[in-house]
């Protein structure tokens, strides 16, 4: 039986499940060591989450227009972007002051734009739906 021809962000979405699970692990382990992170960090945990649901579908999307497919990459690197910066603002902080003088708010960004990326792939999903 012959396999379905994948699209060309299927690898970009393999990349970013990956980097998601790997932004996770390290979410996981800040927690445990900056108690005061927890709250807010498991907004991002939870937006992380979504976020792999919608890539995992769209991967497994059979077709998916060029157009939509080039945006698509833009978008990808952009969130691929955003978990290095996530990773780096963690790495950064080593106790609950540095979490609370310049963590909490980087971060709060970067959950922004998680939730902004999850949003637009969303749409596009949709889209390939109708």
């Amino acid at each position: 039986m012959e396999q379905p021809r994948k699209h060309s962000a299927s690898r970009p979405i393999e990349y970013l499940l990956s980097g998601i699970s790997s932004t996770s692990a390290i979410l996981t382990r800040f927690i445990r060591s900056v108690r005061a992170s927890h709250s807010d960090l498991s907004a991002v945990t939870r937006e992380l989450s979504d976020l792999r649901l919608l890539l995992e579908l769209l991967r497994d999307e059979p077709s998916i227009p060029l157009l939509l497919q080039a945006q698509m990459l833009l978008l990808l690197e952009s969130c691929g972007n955003t978990l290095i910066r996530i990773d780096s603002i963690l790495t950064q902080c080593r106790n609950a002051t540095d979490w609370n003088q310049a963590g909490r708010a980087q971060i709060g960004q970067c959950r922004d734009d998680i939730g902004l990326f999850r949003e637009v792939l969303g749409l596009a999903l949709d889209i390939l739906s109708l």
